[in-house]
């Protein structure tokens, strides 16, 4: 009896992570939405869960779209006639983003 009481827990021991809690994987997209400023208040990007984007650079105003795939985020957008697609390493720790080397902190 006490044989199969102690397999019985350790088939329940081996199976409980298949049937465990599943936990959902973070979406990239969904972690760049906000608000983003470099530290000298240069630049402010502010993306929105429907990947459009707006960009302030130097005071002057520029809208756009953005897309994730993995660690790259691509930005599309026009100034003065010329249609932009800029490409960055992106890396996210908390409320600092990285693009490429360029920090940014996201504001509140």
């Amino acid at each position: 009896m006490k044989r199969k009481l102690l397999i019985l827990l350790l088939v329940a021991l081996l199976l409980l992570p298949a049937f465990g809690c599943k936990t959902k994987k973070a979406n990239p997209e969904d972690s760049v939405v906000g608000t983003w400023q470099d530290r000298y208040g240069f630049t402010k990007y502010q993306f929105t869960s429907n990947g459009k984007m707006k960009m302030e650079a130097l005071n002057h105003g520029f809208k756009g779209t953005y897309q994730v795939d993995g660690d790259k985020i691509t930005i599309q957008y026009h100034v003065l006639m010329k249609d932009v697609n800029d490409t960055y390493t992106l890396k996210l720790d908390g409320d600092t983003m990285y693009l490429n080397d360029d920090k940014f902190t996201r504001k509140k």
